[in-house]
């Protein structure tokens, strides 16, 4: 199986928004699991990204410059896996997309 990007676009793979937007609450706790362990490591908490995602961060901005403004490649890159992982628990595994 190849990775998954996402596109930034919902327009792309209304789909998976459509998922997200049903299932909010898992996807928030979804993130929420996988980001506390290894944001700590560099100084985040899962909180802080949290927080940043629903109250601070535009909705017109990817994962990347999200994650940039937030100051952190890592969490950059850390946020990236996270959404493929969550792409492909929807069904998104055939069909490479890109930010």
């Amino acid at each position: 199986m190849k990775p998954l990007l996402l596109a930034n676009n919902s327009n792309e793979y209304p789909g998976l928004f459509s998922a997200i937007q049903h299932k909010q609450q898992n996807v928030v706790e979804t993130v929420y699991l996988a980001l506390s362990d290894h944001a700590r490591l560099f100084g985040f908490t899962a909180e802080d990204i949290m927080d940043f995602w629903q109250h601070k961060a535009p909705q017109k901005y990817s994962a990347f410059e999200l994650a940039f403004e937030f100051g952190h490649r890592v969490i950059a890159e850390l946020i990236l896996n996270t959404l493929n992982k969550m792409a492909e628990s929807f069904g998104f595994t055939d069909n490479p997309r890109y930010i």
